[in-house]
């Protein structure tokens, strides 16, 4: 069995008109379809959307981790179906995916997708030469890197369900003081660090960030410059994690959903090596640069 990335979300938006003025004209995303009140969007590297948004608020309502089969998407609604959550099955739901498997992610029931895409979107590789269009001189997200969610006020539950039932590996994990239950984990199926990461958060929240891949630190000063004429303000960074220690920048879309522009995410290179184990007090965790935890980041959406 075999899972690949995060293929894709579908979020909450306040203003629907406003959110894809935003994703276009300041992000450089690219407006590839629209259906029942959705709007599809894309980096434009990998085929298929990366990021749908409907109006009604903020939060995320779905995301997506591709497969490589049919025979991955039985696998694992016998999997979960066996932990006791209920599993749904769908054709052709989105532009690009031929049939994905959901199911609600405990304890928060974000919608969590296996997704098999068209044949017509698949590719090997991708390559960022290959834009239909270049908008605002390519400068844009790479592809969508990481979804970071809010999950109650433990993380354990959720860990414990990718890990024994979705096959997610933990890279890092963070313990509250004494070890009672965990704050935060990153979790991968794929070679990087983080596909799936989660916070423990109030149980009125879904998301805490979405994540898009930027080559290097220049890429990520220029697409901030970029944001920054569009009307909206870096929230922290740039930096550098501790846990992680990939290149991050954060800020609020008009939407109130946070994104972070991610670069030089590390490759796990041995998947039978345990997660590093932090505790929620040491110092490190949020920047190597010594950077202090912004008291912004309490609150996701």
């Amino acid at each position: 069995m075999a899972l690949q990335k995060l293929s894709h979300a579908r979020l909450r938006v306040r203003n629907l008109d406003a959110s894809v003025q935003f994703h276009t004209e300041v992000l450089g995303l690219e407006e590839v379809a629209r259906q029942d009140g959705v709007v599809y969007l894309t980096c434009g590297t990998d085929g298929t959307f990366d990021v749908a948004v409907t109006e009604g608020g903020s939060g995320v309502i779905s995301f997506a981790i591709a497969a490589d089969d049919d025979e991955d998407l039985r696998h694992y609604k016998k999997r979960v179906s066996e932990a006791g959550v209920e599993v749904r099955e769908m054709t052709a739901p989105d532009p690009g995916v031929e049939k994905i498997i959901e199911f609600d992610l405990p304890p928060q029931n974000q919608k969590m997708q296996i997704a098999l895409l068209d044949a017509s979107a698949r590719k090997h590789y991708y390559n960022p030469a290959a834009r239909v269009r270049n908008r605002l001189s390519a400068l844009a997200p790479v592809d969508l890197d990481h979804i970071t969610l809010r999950v109650g006020p433990d993380a354990t539950q959720t860990i414990e369900f990718l890990t024994k039932h979705v096959d997610f590996y933990a890279s890092d994990i963070v313990e509250f003081p004494g070890g009672q239950g965990r704050l935060a984990a990153w979790l991968h199926v794929g070679d990087f660090h983080h596909d799936v990461a989660m916070f423990a958060g109030a149980p009125h929240e879904t998301l805490d960030h979405l994540a898009w891949t930027i080559p290097n630190f220049e890429f990520m000063k220029l697409m901030l410059d970029q944001v920054a004429r569009g009307g909206v303000m870096t929230e922290a960074g740039p930096g550098r994690h501790g846990v992680g220690s990939n290149l991050y920048s954060y800020f609020f879309t008009p939407d109130g959903n946070r994104y972070e522009l991610s670069g030089e995410m590390p490759r796990c290179v041995d998947r039978k090596a345990p997660p590093f184990i932090w505790r929620a007090d040491q110092p490190g965790i949020f920047s190597s640069w010594g950077a202090p935890f912004p008291e912004s980041f309490k609150i996701g959406s």
